[in-house]
């Protein structure tokens, strides 16, 4: 039986590892809009964006989960300031990097057919960087890759292998991940004006990289001298590839977003707040109301983002994003 511990404890590991890479819910409520209407729509074409254009965003709340039977996977993040620089331009495309770090906590309820496995993780802070790619004509993104680090705790409170409590273990895990998809995903459409609808982008979104970690080294060594590891974890160890464990999990590393006919709604320009400042933005609904997408031309991006996006982005249960500031004029 400890054995079978030590190799569900390897899994969960490179499970949480994964969610944090790739991905009790809370209640969305629709709240009725208190910002000005303005009444002088007018349309507007796509921005155009310069080198050293910047953004910085806060976001205070990323909810993701999961829910199949007998697995449950929930993880809440929070980004205090996101910032994206415009540090290249070719013709079809933005070429924008970011630095920023992540903290957040997960909840995990699974069972391995021997009896139900609970698990919280904290996260204090991932250290993120990368680039993410934007095509011109639509902001919608092409690619994203990021470089990250970071500890994370994980607290076993139940499960059914051995009769005495699990000390809190600490996994330190460097990754690197790399998405492209095969059409640009965008919220917006352009020329965009008021009383307008368009469909959510049908694309897919493949997800490569590596994930490492001391523990992957450790168990990779004394399995070789004594071996226990499950014969589905073995030959992911010491330096997991992501393709191969989302293989092995049964997902595939390939995740279809898809078509929804009039997902979103152009409702009307209002005078809108955000941390960054006063301005004049188009009032975007997702999905008859779950969430709400505001893009300012001023601003010459999305200003703000709340809601459940879910059925566009699947896992998003929840969002919040506001912009903090801009250098784009």
């Amino acid at each position: 039986m400890k054995i079978k511990l030590i190799g569900v404890l390897i899994s969960i590991m490179l499970i949480t590892t994964l969610i944090v890479v790739a991905q009790p819910s809370k209640i969305i409520t629709k709240e009725t809009s208190t910002n000005t209407p303005v009444s002088t729509a007018y349309s507007v074409d796509v921005p155009v964006w310069d080198i050293g254009d910047q953004w910085a965003y806060r976001i205070d709340n990323i909810t993701l989960t999961t829910n199949q039977t007998g697995n449950e996977f929930y993880l809440y993040l929070e980004i205090a300031d996101l910032t994206l620089t415009v540090t290249n331009i070719n013709d079809t495309s933005y070429i924008l990097e970011f630095k920023t770090s992540v903290k957040g906590n997960s909840i995990i309820n699974t069972n391995f057919g021997d009896g139900p496995i609970n698990i919280t993780i904290n996260l204090p802070s991932l250290k993120i960087s990368g680039k993410v790619t934007i095509e011109k004509s639509t902001l919608g993104i092409k690619a994203l890759s990021a470089n990250m680090s970071g500890r994370f705790w994980v607290d076993i409170i139940h499960q059914p292998y051995i009769n005495f409590s699990i000390p809190v273990i600490p996994v330190y895990v460097k990754a690197n991940l790399i998405s492209d998809f095969s059409l640009p995903f965008s919220m917006l459409s352009f020329p965009l004006n008021t009383n307008m609808s368009w469909n959510s982008t049908e694309t897919n979104i493949t997800i490569n990289g590596e994930v490492r970690s001391p523990w992957f080294y450790l168990f990779h060594f004394v399995n070789s001298i004594y071996p226990f590891l499950p014969p589905e974890i073995e030959p992911l160890l010491p330096i997991v590839n992501i393709k191969d464990a989302f293989t092995q999990v049964g997902t595939g590393n390939v995740f279809g977003v898809p078509m929804i006919p009039d997902a979103f709604y152009c409702l009307n320009t209002e005078m809108i707040n955000v941390p960054g400042g006063d301005y004049e933005a188009y009032n975007i609904t997702i999905m008859g109301g779950a969430a709400s997408c505001f893009y300012a031309p001023s601003a010459g991006s999305v200003v703000k983002i709340t809601g459940n996006i879910q059925q566009i982005i699947p896992y998003v249960k929840n969002i919040n994003m506001e912009l903090l500031s801009t250098t784009y004029s």
